[in-house]
C-alpha cells in the first residue's frame, strides 16, 4: 500500500444561483482530476450553493429579500439528491471528495463541508 496520496485542490467558482449547473461543473472538474491520477479532490468553501461575497441578506428591501430567496433556493438539503449525485460522481471517478456546500435547514442557511 502506497503512503502517498495524490490530491487536487480545485480553485473554481460555482455558478451562482444555479445548483444544477454547478454540479455539472463539479463533475467536469472531478473527471479532469481523476484523469491526472488524483485520489482526493477538494473543492472550495460553499462551492455548491455559492459564496455570497458582497451580498447583504440583512437587507429587507424587496431586492434584498429576492436575493436571499434565490440563495436559499440554490442551497441543498443534506442528505438529499445533490449529495447523492456527488457521492455517485466520487464513486464513478474513484476519488474521495471534499466539497463546501450551502446547506438548507428549513429557513436557515448553513455553510459546511462534507467528505
Amino acid at each position: 500500500m502506497s503512503s502517498t496520496v495524490r490530491a487536487t485542490v480545485v480553485q473554481a467558482s460555482s455558478i451562482f444561483y444555479d445548483t444544477r449547473a454547478t454540479l455539472a461543473k463539479a463533475e467536469k472538474l472531478l473527471k479532469e482530476a481523476a484523469a491526472l491520477g488524483s485520489q482526493l479532490v477538494v473543492f472550495p468553501e460553499a462551492f455548491i450553493g455559492g459564496y455570497p461575497r458582497g451580498y447583504n441578506f440583512a437587507d429587507l428591501s424587496p431586492r434584498g429579500k429576492e436575493s436571499f430567496r434565490k440563495y436559499h433556493a440554490s442551497a441543498i438539503n443534506v442528505p438529499g439528491p445533490e449529495v447523492d449525485r456527488l457521492a455517485t460522481m466520487a464513486a464513478k471517478y474513484k476519488v474521495y471528495l471534499v466539497t463546501g456546500v450551502v446547506e438548507r435547514d428549513g429557513h436557515i442557511i448553513l455553510h459546511c463541508s462534507f467528505l
